[in-house]
């Protein structure tokens, strides 16, 4: 990825989450992003390095979350 931020839609696609979930962890600030204006709309630009850190499969905040993780899997040790 070239860019350090990426719209809200596209973070939702690479991480499959939902927009809502993202937009509730950057008010938060649990992940890092920010307002831009286009034409005439706030948008969300999400911090790419944020969000792979966010969905990392291995150590990522995600895991600490209770709920299913269809896609997230902790490694055994012995990998």
């Amino acid at each position: 990825m070239s860019s350090d931020y990426v719209p809200i839609e596209e973070a939702a696609q690479l991480s499959g989450l939902h927009l809502n979930t993202l937009r509730r962890l950057l008010r938060r600030g649990v992940m890092r992003g920010f307002k831009l204006n286009h034409g005439g709309r706030q948008r969300w630009m999400v911090s790419v390095r944020s969000l792979q850190h966010y969905t990392d499969p291995i150590t990522g905040f995600l895991l600490d979350l209770p709920g299913p993780k269809l896609y997230l899997r902790k490694r055994d040790n012995d990998e």
